[in-house]
């Protein structure tokens, strides 16, 4: 009786595990460039290694000594960001860019080089910044400056960005654009941030994607999917709960029996 219980406590806190995720996503639906995350669960057998035993324990809610071989936990397998394209949302406001395609923008903050497909910049003693005062980086990797922008700010679909209107434009500089071979080498740092986990990943030059102005990307989040997840997550709890209620009455009734006489 005791495993079980444990089997289903670990099936249940996994649903909780994905509530939680599916609530972040939703959490985040107006934020611009965001993009949604998901979990992979898997089963795992014990007995557990040393090297795995702290994880699989956390896992499986039970020590290695005490697992049987014989049953299956469920564990988190992947954690996983899904990075594509949202949907644009015209502003009409200059300073509102939006990436068309793979890549980011990259910003100086006050923990280093971050990256970000959230293009809702403006102005901050001449230069431009994210909402939460980074800076937005041009192609030189200096913080991207804007000199007497008194006139029209244009920013071309290459990051070009020019001043004035008509054939007077005075060219003030070039966004800098990148992309990485592999996505799994950032993570999620919060405000719609990125950072690097693996060293060796290093930022290349974006050469396929486009900015749009005047326009922000909507987050890829999925409404109608994400409650169907939620429904789907919160049954799946509820079942685990009366799981553990029908064996905990089988265990009273058990206790309760023992010593009687027939």
């Amino acid at each position: 009786m005791h495993e079980g219980l444990i089997i289903a406590a670990s099936g249940g806190i996994k649903q909780q595990v994905k509530m939680d995720v599916l609530a972040n996503n939703m959490a985040n639906l107006n934020n611009a460039g965001f993009k949604s995350d998901g979990l992979v669960f898997r089963e795992i057998y014990p007995p557990f290694d040393e090297d795995s035993s702290a994880e699989a324990s956390k896992n499986a809610m039970l020590p290695p000594n005490d697992s049987s071989a014989n049953v299956a936990y469920v564990a988190v397998d992947t954690l996983y960001t899904d990075h594509s394209q949202g949907t644009f949302h015209t502003t009409g406001n200059p300073l509102d860019l939006a990436l068309d395609g793979e890549g980011f923008f990259e910003v100086d903050t006050p923990n280093g080089l971050r990256y970000t497909r959230n293009g809702n910049f403006s102005m901050k003693d001449k230069f431009l910044v994210t909402q939460d005062g980074n800076y937005l980086l041009d192609e030189n990797k200096q913080k991207m400056k804007i000199e007497n922008a008194t006139g029209e700010i244009d920013v071309g679909s290459d990051g070009l960005i020019t001043l004035g209107s008509g054939f007077g434009n005075l060219p003030a500089g070039t966004i800098r654009l990148v992309k990485f071979e592999d996505l799994k080498a950032l993570a999620k740092e919060g405000n719609g941030l990125y950072k690097i986990i693996d060293n060796e990943a290093k930022p290349l030059k974006a050469d396929k994607v486009r900015i749009a102005q005047g326009v922000l990307e909507r987050s890829n989040v999925n409404t109608i999917e994400e409650m169907t997840k939620m429904i789907t997550a919160i049954r799946g709890f509820e079942a685990y709960q009366k799981v553990i209620q029908t064996i905990d009455e089988a265990d009273d009734q058990a206790v309760n029996s023992i010593g009687r006489v027939v």
